[in-house]
């Protein structure tokens, strides 16, 4: 386990209620699931799932873009959060990681070409489409060539996923219909409203696991990671400048910036989608890469700690006459091994 995830509080979690609310009438309320996007961290989606179904909350759709999309398709096809789970403890290490990564040789137009991972999730979906699925689901991507969200709604639901999962620089676009897509999160890391546009919900719950704005100016948050102290051998700091020089994703470098620049405009938008949902799911980290995914207990811990934090604004939805709840912050007390 990686020391410097845990956050500061031991298991720092946010669960975040707005004002806004549904009709839900005399039934039970329609309840719509949104699943950001956010690498990593996005295991901590499995754990706010595994919280909905072990108190029975009926969720009717769900929207996810990136790793929202991935948990979230595997969700609607039907694998319950235990299954989750194992999906997650099967990238145990880095090295294992590696092997599913489809470099592109010369990286033209990205590091990697994503097939190996759309591969992977076809073990669970198949040749399914969004027609074959259990609960309705909508997948967001970014279509590169109008510049503008797509929603993806119909057809193959793998290919849609990986066409949402393709992370900007570090990812190849997915090719469809001659039109090329890039990861959801670029346009929409949180489709609250694309939701609201595409299903037909009384209420929704949103789970963001990116870091909020002011994270970064309080130190609560290093998502690109920590600096570390120069090394004391020659031959070693000359190993690291060197290394520094090829990759890409070193500090300043170019894909380093751009992953910044674009981070600085996705959670400027998280917040005016925030402001939509009913329930806002906040699990909260400290240093997380986008790759870091052998630190899978400590996210999953953390979803399953926010999502039991919001339980009383959640169950609040399904009541004949909702009423909104205050808006608050919670820190819980997350046992990390």
């Amino acid at each position: 386990m990686n020391a410097n995830l845990r956050p500061p509080f031991r298991g720092w979690s946010r669960a975040e209620e707005s004002q806004k609310h549904g009709s839900g009438g005399e039934n039970t309320p329609r309840i719509g699931l949104v699943l950001s996007s956010g690498g990593s961290r996005g295991i901590a989606h499995a754990g706010v799932i595994q919280v909905l179904e072990e108190n029975a909350i009926p969720i009717a759709a769900v929207a996810g873009c990136s790793m929202g999309a991935y948990v979230g398709a595997l969700w609607a096809a039907g694998l319950d959060g235990q299954a989750l789970e194992e999906r997650a403890r099967e990238i145990k290490d880095r090295a294992t990681f590696k092997k599913l990564l489809d470099f592109i040789v010369p990286p033209s137009e990205g590091l990697i070409r994503g097939e190996k991972i759309r591969q992977h999730l076809e073990r669970d979906l198949g040749d399914r489409t969004f027609a074959d699925l259990e609960r309705e689901l909508i997948v967001v991507a970014t279509d590169l060539d109008r510049l503008m969200p797509h929603v993806f709604d119909r057809g193959r639901v793998s290919t849609a996923v990986h066409a949402s999962a393709a992370i900007p620089a570090i990812c190849a676009p997915v090719h469809l219909d001659g039109r090329r897509f890039t990861d959801g999160g670029a346009s929409e890391p949180l489709p609250v409203g694309l939701l609201k546009q595409h299903c037909h919900v009384d209420h929704v719950i949103a789970v963001n696991v990116m870091p909020a704005p002011h994270d970064f100016e309080a130190g609560h948050d290093a998502a690109f990671g920590v600096r570390s102290e120069a090394p004391h051998h020659p031959l070693s700091r000359l190993l690291k400048r060197l290394w520094h020089q090829v990759n890409l994703l070193a500090e300043g470098n170019v894909l380093d910036t751009f992953r910044r620049a674009l981070m600085a405009a996705q959670l400027r938008l998280i917040v005016k989608e925030e402001a939509a949902a009913d329930v806002v799911i906040h699990p909260r980290f400290t240093v997380s890469n986008w790759h870091d995914f052998e630190n899978f207990g400590h996210y999953l811990q953390a979803g399953r700690d926010a999502a039991t934090a919001a339980l009383p604004a959640i169950r609040a939805l399904l009541q004949p006459t909702h009423t909104p709840l205050a808006r608050h912050e919670t820190r819980l007390e997350h046992l990390a091994s």
